[in-house]
């Protein structure tokens, strides 16, 4: 989905952060360390990348900025009481969360150089330099466009996987293909989506309305997965179609340029 994910690694198990909460946000604010390790863990693992590009675009080269990516995790999330002053009611976890990261590179200006910082279970790790790959509209982006453009791509890629995998987990893999072949692949490729004529060819289906169908099932899943990912860090439910189409938003600009 983005370039900028093409040379960053992102570790750990993506099982923790579909756990996550606004509620079970303030769970790691409570004292319990065990609780507030792991979703950290999962906040760190979500929002990653897109702090490390926002950080590249404020000007800083590879190296610098992966140091300022994982002292800021370090200093502001791990060890301050960042956690425990999030308040759903002001609004959006990842803009409270951006707007901790402009103080942090403030303060982190008045400095001669940043250190690396580790803590005992170590880091997710950032290898190559993920932000090389830029097109000429990325280049256009400021800080925090890249910030939400990387988040909204990582999102779609998560939904991506796991609707994947629950195809294939229920006997859907033909489903997939021809979702992916309608849908998901000429959005990537930026090119012209095929007929659903070819598609039945491709993949021998009987009839134009079965792959019809098809594509309506995963259509669903995908919608039911994006409201649900999305639903993490809302206040209501209410807000969650606000949520898709700043998503969808995000990506047609950057993609616009």
């Amino acid at each position: 989905m983005s370039k900028y994910s093409d040379k960053t690694s992102i570790g750990g198990s993506k099982e923790g952060f579909q756990t996550t909460h606004w509620s079970e946000i303030f769970d790691a604010g409570t004292g319990d360390d065990i609780r507030r390790n792991t979703i950290i863990d999962a906040l760190l693992h979500k929002y990653w990348k897109p702090v490390y590009c926002y950080i590249r675009r404020k000007g800083y080269n590879n190296e610098p900025a992966k140091d300022l990516t994982q002292a800021f995790f370090h200093e502001v999330v791990l060890n301050s009481n960042l956690i425990r002053q999030a308040d759903q009611t002001k609004g959006r976890f990842r803009t409270f969360l951006l707007t901790a990261l402009d103080h942090y590179l403030i303060d982190v200006h008045r400095r001669e150089k940043a250190k690396k910082h580790a803590p005992s279970g170590g880091f997710v790790a950032l290898e190559g330099d993920a932000f090389s790959s830029l097109t000429t509209a990325d280049s256009r982006m400021t800080p925090d466009q890249i910030f939400n453009y990387i988040w909204a791509t990582e999102i779609i890629g998560q939904v991506i996987s796991q609707v994947k995998k629950e195809c294939c987990d229920t006997g859907k893999e033909t489903h997939w293909h021809v979702f992916h072949a309608k849908i998901i692949s000429p959005i990537m490729d930026n090119r012209a989506s095929p007929s659903l004529k070819e598609l039945c060819d491709r993949y021998g289906i009987e009839s134009e309305s079965k792959a019809s169908n098809m594509i309506i099932t995963i259509k669903r899943c995908f919608r039911r997965v994006l409201e649900d990912q999305l639903g993490r860090f809302v206040r209501e439910d209410s807000e969650i179609e606000d949520e898709i189409n700043e998503l969808l938003e995000i990506i047609s600009g950057g993609r616009a340029g």
